[in-house]
């Protein structure tokens, strides 16, 4: 599976396609950035799991294409007027570039938070700031847990027979947040307790470096360097202008599109060999 590569290789990587992803202006860029973070999503997420962030994601370009216009009165062609306001097809097009740009962070994101559980966090973060890494592994396992103890605490009231839905919501909620609170405090004390951050204090790791997580470096360091030289962005105001073909520009398209789809690439070619083992059997 993609997510047995080292941690420090899967970060690596994950901070070359983000960082692509977010000073990127070509929807070619843009595009195969979200299709290869798609592609890895239907591997390793549940389909509710994959409709729910479409569908967000599907409602944030929307609003940020439609409201882009209305905000910015930039550009030559004229679609209509809103209260003396122009609405330009250059102001539309670019916010549905940003739109693009936007929903593939979240993806790249969703993608990043399935692989980083606290475990990667901490090996990650801990030699180097074991406070941090502790708030981080806590941030990114706050929000599941909430919502699960929540959908608990909530469904066992209205079994009980409790009152209102509303008042049921409420009583819930405040249930929760008084659970997260005595949890924090556990926690603390028994981190506290075992010498968590303490200088000098060592701890297992089931993470290992090999050749595998080197190369995979060396072809994702080489493809974002590539992706980097051959960066090409288009140019919305006044007037939509889209990059010259150059040899540079296709080499950078190609660069960062085989970079995004290495997740699903290493799923897709690992489902096929398990696939093949088993019908060896």
């Amino acid at each position: 599976m993609f997510k047995n590569f080292n941690p420090i290789a899967l970060f690596i990587y994950f901070v070359y396609v983000l960082f692509i992803s977010v000073f990127s202006f070509n929807p070619i860029i843009l595009t195969a950035g979200i299709l290869g973070a798609v592609f890895y999503c239907l591997f390793t997420l549940e389909k509710k799991s994959v409709f729910k962030l479409f569908g967000f994601c599907a409602f944030m370009f929307l609003i940020i294409t439609l409201t882009n216009p209305l905000f910015s009165h930039n550009g030559r062609t004229v679609l209509f007027f809103i209260n003396d306001n122009r609405v330009t097809f250059e102001a539309l097009v670019y916010g549905a570039v940003l739109g693009l740009a936007v929903i593939e962070v979240l993806i790249w994101f969703k993608c990043f938070s399935t692989i980083f559980d606290s475990e990667r966090i901490i090996f990650l973060f801990g030699k180097i700031s074991p406070k941090t890494a502790l708030v981080l592994s806590m941030t990114l396992r706050f929000i599941p847990n909430f919502v699960s103890n929540f959908k608990s605490i909530n469904t066992t009231q209205r079994l009980i027979g409790s009152d209102s839905r509303i008042k049921r919501y409420l009583n819930s909620f405040s249930a929760v947040i008084t659970q997260s609170l005595e949890n924090s405090v556990i926690t603390s004390d028994s981190m506290k307790s075992r010498g968590y951050g303490l200088k000098g204090r060592t701890f297992y790791s089931r993470f290992r470096f090999s050749t595998r997580d080197i190369v995979f470096i060396i072809i994702s360091t080489v493809l974002f360097a590539l992706s980097i030289i051959g960066r090409t962005d288009f140019v919305f105001y006044p007037s939509i202008d889209a990059p010259s073909l150059s040899g540079f520009s296709i080499i950078g398209c190609f660069s960062f599109s085989a970079l995004s789809l290495i997740p699903f690439i290493y799923e897709l070619k690992e489902g096929i060999r398990w696939k093949y083992s088993i019908s060896k059997i």
